[in-house]
C-alpha cells in the first residue's frame, strides 16, 4: 500500500495491516510528526473493514523505540523558548496521541506489538498501549524519565498500575535501571519473550489467535474486556450475556 508518511511504512495484507516506524536513525525517536504518522495509520485500520487485526514493529530489530525525541524538550529544560507556548504544544501532541497510545474510543480491532533492542521510556508506553505485546529476551527495556525530571505521559503509569501492584508499579517507573523482560511476563505486563530467530513465528502465532476467531467475538472482547474488570462481579455477568445474545 503506497502512502505519503514519512516515518510510517504501511502494509496490508490477508486482514493483517503491519505498521513498521522506520525513522532507525533516530532510534526511531517520537516527535510531533511522529505521533501524527501513528495516528493516521490506526485510522486507516480502524476506517479498512478488511483489516482484521494491526502489527506495530521498526524496520530494525536492533531498535523498537528509544522514547521521545528529547530535541524538542532541550529548548524548554534551557529556558530557550516560553514554557507556557511549549507546554501547550506538547499538551496538544499528547491530546491528539489518544488515538493512538491512549485510546479517545474503544479499540475494536486488536494490536499486537513485536519489541526488541531498545524499548525505553515512550517506546515503551507505545508498547504497553498494544493489547498484545511480545518482546524479545535481550530488549532494553524502562522507563528513565524521573532521572531527567519527567514521568510517562502516554499512559505508562495507568497501565503499569492496572497490571501490578502499587509498590512494583512504583519501583518499576522510578528505577532507572533495565527491567527484566521476563520478570515482566512473570508479572502479566507482556505476553510472551521471544528470541530474535522466532520473531517472525511468534509474531504469526498471535495474529493467527485472532484470525481463526470469528470477527464479531474478537470486536466484542475488544469492547467489553476492559469493562468486565472495573465492575463487580454480577455486572460483569450481565456484560458477558449481553455479549453472548449478540453473537445470536
Amino acid at each position: 500500500m503506497e502512502n505519503n508518511l514519512e516515518f510510517i511504512d504501511i502494509k496490508i495484507d490477508s486482514g493483517v495491516c503491519t505498521i513498521t516506524m522506520n525513522r532507525v536513525e533516530k532510534r526511531n525517536a517520537i516527535n510531533s510528526q511522529f505521533v501524527v504518522e501513528l495516528c493516521s495509520a490506526w485510522d486507516i485500520v480502524d476506517n479498512d473493514d478488511e483489516i482484521r487485526v494491526a502489527v506495530l514493529k521498526s524496520a530494525d530489530t536492533s531498535v523498537f523505540s528509544a522514547g521521545a525525541d528529547l530535541k524538542e524538550l532541550i529548548p524548554l529544560f534551557r529556558n530557550e523558548i516560553d514554557p507556557q507556548n511549549k507546554f501547550d504544544e506538547l499538551i496538544q501532541d499528547i491530546n491528539y496521541s489518544r488515538k493512538f497510545v491512549r485510546k479517545d474510543k474503544v479499540r475494536t480491532k486488536p494490536l499486537i506489538g513485536v519489541a526488541s533492542g531498545y524499548c525505553l521510556a515512550g517506546g515503551f508506553e507505545l508498547l504497553l498501549c498494544c493489547d498484545f505485546r511480545l518482546i524479545e529476551e535481550n530488549t532494553i527495556v524502562g522507563y528513565p524519565e524521573s532521572t531527567i525530571g519527567l514521568l510517562p505521559v502516554w499512559g505508562g503509569i495507568s497501565r503499569i498500575g492496572q497490571v501490578v501492584s502499587r509498590a512494583k508499579a512504583l519501583e518499576i517507573l522510578l528505577d532507572s535501571k533495565n527491567i527484566s523482560v521476563h520478570e515482566l511476563k512473570n508479572l502479566g505486563v507482556v505476553n510472551d519473550v521471544f528470541q530474535l530467530k522466532n520473531i517472525d513465528n511468534i509474531q504469526q502465532e498471535y495474529i493467527d489467535k485472532i484470525l481463526n476467531s470469528t470477527p464479531k467475538a474478537v470486536e466484542l472482547l475488544m469492547k467489553n474486556i476492559d469493562k468486565v474488570q472495573t465492575v463487580d462481579i454480577n455486572e460483569s455477568f450481565l456484560l458477558e450475556e449481553e455479549m453472548f445474545r449478540d453473537l445470536i
